[in-house]
């Protein structure tokens, strides 16, 4: 379940505050659908979306704030390595949910 929320994370966005919703969106558009989890991902990528995931915690709206935080948070481990929340079957569902209710910000409120 973890891979299918990571499958299009990049498409999410988050933030803690009130948040932008324009800037928000503009981040959330520049990505792409990299599958986090496979192998073909690079360093590079991988610390591209970091930095992005990091923008967009910065700007995220309100209704989607925590579920960004939460996908933001499992980008940021990924960086450094640690994949443990994967098998993680409560965190899995967790990271799934939030994907899927960043898809549907940003497919609803982003032009």
């Amino acid at each position: 379940m973890a891979a299918v929320a990571l499958t299009a994370v990049a498409l999410g966005c988050g933030g803690s505050n009130g948040g932008d919703r324009e800037a928000f969106c503009a981040t959330a558009t520049q990505l792409g659908d990299q599958s986090l989890l496979s192998p073909e991902v690079t360093r590079e990528q991988l610390d591209r979306l970091g930095v992005v995931y990091e923008e967009l915690a910065d700007t995220a709206p309100g209704p989607v704030s925590d579920d960004v935080d939460r996908l933001n948070e499992a980008v940021q481990k990924l960086r450094e390595g640690d994949i443990s929340f994967v098998a993680d079957e409560e965190q899995a569902l967790a990271l799934a949910e939030a994907f899927e209710s960043v898809s549907d910000y940003v497919r609803e409120e982003c032009p």
